[in-house]
């Protein structure tokens, strides 16, 4: 039997559950990665991503070979196209099974039905694995039967029915017969359009599990003290890494687990909290397969519909540029733009600024983020949005506002994050560095607040409550 495995968001040799299917069923396998440009543009995928996944398709070829397996890249004019694309590939190649691992996107998903309904109709079989989550989606559900839709109690499930046994990992081994196909690259081309410093995140599963161990030996026990400190390296920062699946979640828990006597909730509180943010990105998976509207542009909490959100060109030309006169806020998007990430509390901090503060569309925000983020994860970056304008699941209470200058003053109490990506800050002093005067007597290039805060707050407050009384009515 002649198998082929489809890459997709799974960039990895080690545990990769598709590819061990192949391997175990049969003789000779290929392997595939169908590139979109449209599509990725479609979703709003950044540059600096592309760039990284190009990088670690090169790495992934390479990790391929040795096991006699070739990898093609083919190009394909958008998700529409793609499944007859695939389909005459494996009829042409002479395939009998495609193997794949889920994604869980609206698109992602329609994609994957019509690529089995097309290759069946060659009598090829297409068989799909989860590789994202632990757990099926929609498996864990509440007392009354329903799916989770808030992250504590789902949390709480997924350790009481967890096992061991779910963290075993195979070995790939080699096909028992050789290719003849060689491995081609050459469909992918690479044009750069971001100033981002891509020499941060280097390719490939060794630099990933590097990366991971690491942290767990240096940093994870200390984690939850330091995950918030913007200026201290004390996170993962394996996010890129897990966003094209060039390390598997499972590896991150059992490797985590390793370290902390395999408990969840005792023991290292960095371990158990890191852990935790792991669980976040499965339970987001669950809620884009549960409520499928919200991976269409839609907020899960209905009534938000109605809020009469805010539009002004200038604002958002502002805030794109990371200069609305909040340092925190504009340090963490000169961040973004500068490396490809953003540290995640300000993620938070941004994302609230924008949706109360400055009270625009979370779907605006969502998109920028996408634009640019290296480790931009279509479930993740959704539910952090949407959880932090109040319009999705496990939501923020709309009146929880988070003060960009109280949050500044917790979590970077010197300013040396700010100066960092803010040099025109570098010689304001401690004491005025959150909140920079900005009179005819500053000498900083750096602009006035671009709102009050107060009032903002007000006046998110008041949309929301209408929005509420207007859908009540």
């Amino acid at each position: 039997m002649k198998g082929l495995v489809w890459f997709r968001s799974d960039l990895r040799i080690d545990d990769n559950p598709a590819l061990n299917a192949a391997l175990s069923i049969c003789d000779e396998v290929l392997a595939i990665y169908i590139f979109s440009q449209s599509q990725w543009e479609i979703h709003n995928e950044s540059n600096i991503k592309q760039e990284f996944l190009f990088n670690n398709l090169s790495q992934l070829k390479e990790a391929l070979a040795n096991l006699n397996i070739p990898l093609i890249a083919i190009n394909t004019d958008s998700y529409k196209t793609l499944p007859l694309d695939l389909s005459s590939f494996a009829v042409e190649q002479k395939i009998n099974h495609v193997f794949c691992n889920n994604e869980f996107g609206f698109n992602e998903k329609a994609r994957d039905q019509h690529s089995t309904d097309f290759l069946k109709k060659n009598n090829i079989q297409l068989s799909s694995f989860n590789d994202q989550v632990i757990y099926e989606p929609g498996f864990l559900k509440t007392g009354q039967g329903k799916p989770f839709s808030v992250f504590t109690p789902f949390k709480r499930r997924w350790i009481e029915n967890f096992d061991m046994n779910f963290l075993e990992l195979e070995l790939p081994r080699k096909p028992k017969k050789l290719s003849l196909i060689k491995s081609d690259l050459s469909a992918l081309k690479f044009t750069k359009t971001h100033s981002a410093n891509i020499d941060l995140w280097p390719a490939g599963e060794s630099a990933a599990q590097e990366k991971l161990a690491n942290f767990l030996q240096s940093k994870a026990q200390l984690y939850s003290e330091s995950r918030n400190s913007p200026i201290i390296d004390g996170t993962s920062r394996i996010s890129p890494y897990l966003a094209l699946g060039i390390l598997s979640p499972k590896r991150c828990i059992l490797e985590g687990l390793k370290l902390n006597n395999f408990e969840f909730t005792s023991g290292s509180k960095g371990i158990c909290k890191w852990i935790d943010e792991i669980v976040w990105r499965e339970f987001y998976r669950n809620i884009m397969h549960s409520f499928p509207w919200v991976s269409q542009n839609q907020p899960f909490q209905v009534y938000t519909n109605s809020i009469q959100w805010r539009h002004s060109s200038e604002e958002l030309k502002a805030f794109y540029a990371g200069k609305t006169g909040f340092p925190i806020v504009d340090a963490g998007i000169r961040q973004m733009l500068a490396e490809g990430w953003m540290h995640n509390r300000l993620r938070m901090v941004v994302a609230m600024f924008f949706t109360k503060n400055m009270l625009h569309d979370w779907r605006l925000g969502e998109k920028f983020f996408m634009e640019h983020l290296i480790d931009g994860d279509f479930c993740s970056n959704n539910g952090g949005w949407q959880w932090s304008s109040s319009t999705g699941t496990d939501a923020a209470p709309y009146f929880r506002i988070f003060n960009p200058i109280t949050q500044s003053q917790n979590f970077d109490p010197d300013g040396e994050f700010i100066k960092k990506f803010i040099p025109e800050l570098k010689d304001v002093p401690v004491a005025q560095i959150h909140q920079p005067k900005s009179d005819l007597f500053s000498s900083t290039n750096y602009p006035a607040p671009m709102l009050d805060l107060k009032e903002s707050r007000l006046r998110a407050i008041q949309a929301f409550k209408d929005a509420r009384e207007n859908t009540s009515i």
